[in-house]
Protein backbone atom coordinates (compact mmCIF):
# COMPACT_ATOMS: atom_id res chain seq x y z
CA UNK A 1 0.00 0.00 0.00
CA UNK A 2 1.37 3.58 -0.53
CA UNK A 3 -0.19 6.86 -0.13
CA UNK A 4 -2.42 8.00 -2.76
CA UNK A 5 -1.52 11.08 -5.36
CA UNK A 6 -3.15 14.46 -4.97
CA UNK A 7 -4.35 15.79 -8.39
CA UNK A 8 -5.37 19.10 -7.56
CA UNK A 9 -6.10 21.04 -4.87
CA UNK A 10 -7.84 24.05 -3.96
CA UNK A 11 -8.34 26.09 -0.69
CA UNK A 12 -12.60 25.65 -0.36
CA UNK A 13 -12.63 28.06 2.96
CA UNK A 14 -10.16 30.18 4.13
CA UNK A 15 -10.69 31.44 8.08
CA UNK A 16 -8.35 32.43 10.75
CA UNK A 17 -6.16 29.68 11.47
CA UNK A 18 -7.74 27.13 9.69
CA UNK A 19 -8.58 26.76 5.96
CA UNK A 20 -11.10 23.76 4.70
CA UNK A 21 -9.22 22.57 1.16
CA UNK A 22 -10.23 20.21 -1.34
CA UNK A 23 -8.11 17.71 -2.52
CA UNK A 24 -8.94 15.64 -5.69
CA UNK A 25 -6.92 12.60 -5.16
CA UNK A 26 -6.47 9.17 -6.83
CA UNK A 27 -4.52 5.60 -5.71
CA UNK A 28 -0.85 5.24 -6.15
CA UNK A 29 -1.41 2.49 -8.29
CA UNK A 30 -5.26 2.69 -9.64
CA UNK A 31 -7.14 -0.07 -11.70
CA UNK A 32 -9.34 0.68 -14.61
CA UNK A 33 -12.42 1.29 -12.55
CA UNK A 34 -10.90 3.30 -9.97
CA UNK A 35 -11.88 7.09 -10.15
CA UNK A 36 -10.45 10.02 -8.44
CA UNK A 37 -12.27 11.24 -5.39
CA UNK A 38 -12.68 14.37 -3.59
CA UNK A 39 -11.49 14.87 0.43
CA UNK A 40 -11.88 18.01 2.45
CA UNK A 41 -9.34 18.83 4.66
CA UNK A 42 -8.70 21.20 7.37
CA UNK A 43 -5.36 22.85 7.19
CA UNK A 44 -3.69 24.29 10.08
CA UNK A 45 -0.49 25.54 11.95
CA UNK A 46 0.62 22.88 14.12
CA UNK A 47 -0.41 22.70 17.98
CA UNK A 48 1.75 22.40 21.05
CA UNK A 49 0.31 21.66 24.85
CA UNK A 50 2.75 21.97 27.44
CA UNK A 51 2.96 20.47 30.87
CA UNK A 52 3.94 22.88 33.36
CA UNK A 53 5.60 20.83 36.91
CA UNK A 54 6.34 23.18 39.50
CA UNK A 55 8.84 22.51 42.43
CA UNK A 56 6.64 20.27 44.57
CA UNK A 57 5.69 18.39 41.93
CA UNK A 58 2.27 19.47 40.72
CA UNK A 59 0.98 19.73 37.27
CA UNK A 60 -0.09 23.30 36.09
CA UNK A 61 -3.54 22.66 34.36
CA UNK A 62 -6.11 25.36 33.00
CA UNK A 63 -9.89 25.36 32.81
CA UNK A 64 -11.58 27.41 30.11
CA UNK A 65 -14.30 27.74 28.33
CA UNK A 66 -14.97 25.81 24.97
CA UNK A 67 -17.76 27.05 22.36
CA UNK A 68 -17.59 23.65 20.31
CA UNK A 69 -19.09 21.72 23.72
CA UNK A 70 -20.60 24.96 25.11
CA UNK A 71 -18.79 23.70 28.42
CA UNK A 72 -15.38 24.22 30.47
CA UNK A 73 -12.97 21.90 29.81
CA UNK A 74 -9.61 20.85 31.73
CA UNK A 75 -6.80 21.00 29.70
CA UNK A 76 -2.43 21.59 29.44
CA UNK A 77 -1.90 25.65 28.16
CA UNK A 78 -1.30 25.03 24.44
CA UNK A 79 -1.65 27.02 21.13
CA UNK A 80 -1.11 26.90 17.81
CA UNK A 81 2.24 27.27 16.66
CA UNK A 82 3.12 30.78 15.28
CA UNK A 83 5.66 31.14 12.45
CA UNK A 84 6.94 34.44 14.69
CA UNK A 85 8.09 32.32 17.04
CA UNK A 86 10.41 29.90 15.24
CA UNK A 87 9.46 26.83 16.49
CA UNK A 88 6.71 25.06 19.15
CA UNK A 89 9.19 25.50 22.34
CA UNK A 90 9.24 28.94 22.21
CA UNK A 91 5.06 29.03 21.36
CA UNK A 92 4.49 26.66 23.97
CA UNK A 93 6.82 29.03 27.13
CA UNK A 94 4.94 31.87 25.70
CA UNK A 95 1.30 30.26 25.72
CA UNK A 96 2.06 29.19 29.41
CA UNK A 97 2.91 32.66 30.50
CA UNK A 98 0.02 34.38 28.57
CA UNK A 99 -2.61 31.89 30.18
CA UNK A 100 -1.21 30.95 33.33
CA UNK A 101 1.20 34.04 34.80
CA UNK A 102 3.68 30.59 35.37
CA UNK A 103 7.12 30.77 33.97
CA UNK A 104 9.99 28.69 34.16
CA UNK A 105 12.66 29.49 36.42
CA UNK A 106 16.09 29.98 36.06
CA UNK A 107 17.94 26.50 34.98
CA UNK A 108 14.70 24.75 34.28
CA UNK A 109 14.09 21.97 31.97
CA UNK A 110 12.23 21.67 28.69
CA UNK A 111 11.38 18.27 26.95
CA UNK A 112 9.90 17.50 23.97
CA UNK A 113 7.52 14.37 25.12
CA UNK A 114 6.36 13.34 21.68
CA UNK A 115 4.60 14.72 18.49
CA UNK A 116 0.90 13.12 16.89
CA UNK A 117 -1.48 13.90 14.60
CA UNK A 118 -4.51 14.76 15.94
CA UNK A 119 -7.15 13.61 13.34
CA UNK A 120 -5.27 12.08 10.48
CA UNK A 121 -8.81 11.54 8.21
CA UNK A 122 -9.63 15.28 8.71
CA UNK A 123 -6.42 17.27 9.34
CA UNK A 124 -2.70 17.61 8.42
CA UNK A 125 -1.20 19.12 11.15
CA UNK A 126 0.56 17.82 14.11
CA UNK A 127 0.50 18.34 17.69
CA UNK A 128 3.99 18.43 19.62
CA UNK A 129 3.28 17.64 23.41
CA UNK A 130 6.60 19.21 25.77
CA UNK A 131 7.38 19.15 29.69
CA UNK A 132 8.84 21.91 31.11
CA UNK A 133 9.71 22.61 35.10
CA UNK A 134 10.40 23.43 37.44
CA UNK A 135 7.93 26.82 37.11
CA UNK A 136 6.52 29.14 39.58
CA UNK A 137 3.67 31.88 39.49
CA UNK A 138 4.92 35.16 38.53
CA UNK A 139 2.53 37.28 37.61
CA UNK A 140 -1.14 37.31 36.30
CA UNK A 141 -1.86 35.80 33.17
CA UNK A 142 -2.42 38.06 30.09
CA UNK A 143 -5.81 36.51 28.57
CA UNK A 144 -7.15 37.71 25.25
CA UNK A 145 -11.10 39.04 25.32
CA UNK A 146 -12.35 35.75 24.61
CA UNK A 147 -10.30 33.85 26.89
CA UNK A 148 -11.49 33.01 30.18
CA UNK A 149 -8.81 30.95 32.26
CA UNK A 150 -8.41 29.71 35.51
CA UNK A 151 -5.50 27.94 36.17
CA UNK A 152 -5.16 24.91 38.75
CA UNK A 153 -2.10 22.57 40.14
CA UNK A 154 -2.96 18.77 40.21
CA UNK A 155 -0.79 16.48 41.19
CA UNK A 156 0.01 13.30 38.22
CA UNK A 157 -2.76 10.97 40.40
CA UNK A 158 -5.44 13.52 40.66
CA UNK A 159 -5.14 13.87 36.43
CA UNK A 160 -5.30 10.51 36.39
CA UNK A 161 -8.37 10.21 38.27
CA UNK A 162 -9.93 12.77 36.78
CA UNK A 163 -9.65 11.22 33.23
CA UNK A 164 -11.12 7.69 34.99
CA UNK A 165 -14.36 9.85 35.77
CA UNK A 166 -14.50 12.24 33.05
CA UNK A 167 -13.35 15.48 34.31
CA UNK A 168 -10.29 15.76 31.68
CA UNK A 169 -11.83 14.43 28.88
CA UNK A 170 -10.17 17.01 26.37
CA UNK A 171 -8.63 14.42 23.88
CA UNK A 172 -5.34 16.32 22.71
CA UNK A 173 -4.52 16.87 26.76
CA UNK A 174 -4.98 13.06 27.07
CA UNK A 175 -2.40 12.66 24.60
CA UNK A 176 0.46 14.46 25.84
CA UNK A 177 -0.55 13.04 29.20
CA UNK A 178 -0.01 9.84 27.82
CA UNK A 179 3.44 10.89 26.29
CA UNK A 180 4.04 12.06 29.97
CA UNK A 181 3.59 8.67 31.83
CA UNK A 182 5.09 6.58 28.85
CA UNK A 183 8.31 8.80 29.28
CA UNK A 184 8.30 7.19 33.04
CA UNK A 185 6.94 3.73 32.16
CA UNK A 186 8.63 0.85 34.02
CA UNK A 187 8.67 2.70 37.34
CA UNK A 188 7.05 0.60 40.14
CA UNK A 189 4.33 3.39 41.82
CA UNK A 190 3.20 6.77 41.06
CA UNK A 191 5.43 7.93 43.60
CA UNK A 192 8.38 6.58 41.90
CA UNK A 193 7.24 8.02 38.98
CA UNK A 194 7.82 11.67 40.35
CA UNK A 195 10.94 11.01 41.84
CA UNK A 196 12.49 10.23 38.48
CA UNK A 197 9.89 13.12 36.93
CA UNK A 198 11.71 15.41 39.34
CA UNK A 199 15.17 13.79 38.51
CA UNK A 200 15.00 15.74 35.23
CA UNK A 201 15.06 18.95 36.92
CA UNK A 202 17.65 20.82 38.66
CA UNK A 203 17.74 20.99 42.44
CA UNK A 204 16.55 23.43 44.20
CA UNK A 205 18.73 24.38 46.85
Amino acid sequence: MEPWKCLEEKVFLDFPYVQIVERLCERAHPSATDEPHRFYVFRSQDWCNVIPVTDEGKIVVVRQFRAGTMSLTYEFPAGVVDPMDGNSERTALRELVEETGYEPVPNATLLHLGTSHPNPALQDNQLHSLLVGPVKKVRPPSLDPTEEIIAEEKTLEELIEMMKNGQFTHALAITSLFFLIQKFQGTESLKEAFGKFQSLFPSRA
